[in-house]
This record gives structure tokens, sequence and C-alpha cells, in this order.
């Protein structure tokens, strides 16, 4: 049922799939996965999230939505349901906080755009890495309508990939 649900959902299901799939081959992109198979829950909400690299998108598809594609460039992508009324959920606008940070304490700012497709809505920031380098991830999340706001952390590690 989950991946009949992802199917629907415009450039949030291509990410998603592209990441996932990355990892059946030998990509050169070892660590590019979805970094938690099972959505964060806060009550009625879903929140989906992955990071990976920016060449996993096309260029002109990176172009199109205005995200540098190259070889230290990566994109952390969102979606936040409401799966109250069903199991696909609706789609839920938020605002985010979020930054990225390294082993040695180097914060950078995460800025998000809103992609509206309809019956979906995703998020997507653009950062920059180094190789193999490990990035810790803290994004507040607040759902529209809301002054309550969520907080999910995760890490992983980037390698510089080709153009």
């Amino acid at each position: 049922m989950a991946c009949l649900w992802l199917q629907r959902f415009g450039l949030f299901s291509l990410l998603l799939t592209l990441v996932v799939f990355s990892q059946a081959y030998a990509a050169p992109v070892p660590e590019a996965r979805v970094i938690n198979d099972e959505p964060a829950r806060f009550g009625d909400y879903e929140v989906y999230y992955s990071a990976f690299p920016s060449t996993f998108l096309e260029p002109d598809m990176a172009k199109m939505y205005g995200f540098e594609r190259g070889p230290k460039n990566g994109l952390v992508n969102i979606v936040v349901r409401n799966v109250r009324d069903s199991e696909e959920g609706t789609a839920v606008k938020a605002s985010f906080d979020g930054k990225t940070s390294n082993l040695l304490g180097q914060q950078s700012a995460l800025k998000f755009r809103e992609i509206d497709e309809g019956d979906a809505v995703y998020y997507l920031a653009g950062f920059r890495f180094s190789n193999e380098e490990t990035l810790k991830f803290t994004i507040k999340i607040r759902l529209e309508g809301s002054s309550q706001s969520h907080t999910i952390q995760f890490s992983q590690k980037f390698y510089e990939g080709g153009q």
C-alpha cells in the first residue's frame, strides 16, 4: 500500500524512488538512502524525509526547481501527511527551521522551498558537503495553523559524486 501511495505524488515519488533504488546497484554514492524507512509520527501526522546528493536529479529538473546540481551539493526532502482519516493521508503545509552541522560543529542553515503539486506538497532544501563528510540534520517543523513545533534529527555520511 505504501508503494502505491508514493507513486501518486509527483517529484517526491521520483526523488524517493531514486534514493531507495540506488541501494540496489553499485551506486557511486553508497550512503544515499532513505534515512528512516518509517516516517516520524507526531499524533495524526507522518513526516517522511530523506537526504541525497543533488546529482540524483536530472539537470533539467534541478534547473526547473532552482537547485544547484553538483558533486558537493545535496538536497533534503520532507513531506508531511495527515493520516487521521486514511492510511495514505492528505498533504499538509508546514514551515521549517533547519540546519546541518558537521563533526567539527560547523553549522549551515537550511532554506526550504515549498513544491505544491496539488495532492502532494513537499519541501526541498539544498546543502553542501565534503567527500566522506557526516552531517547532522536538525529540522524543526511547524504545521500550518499550529503554534506547536516538532523536531526531527538524523545524521548521514555523504560522498562526492559525478555531475
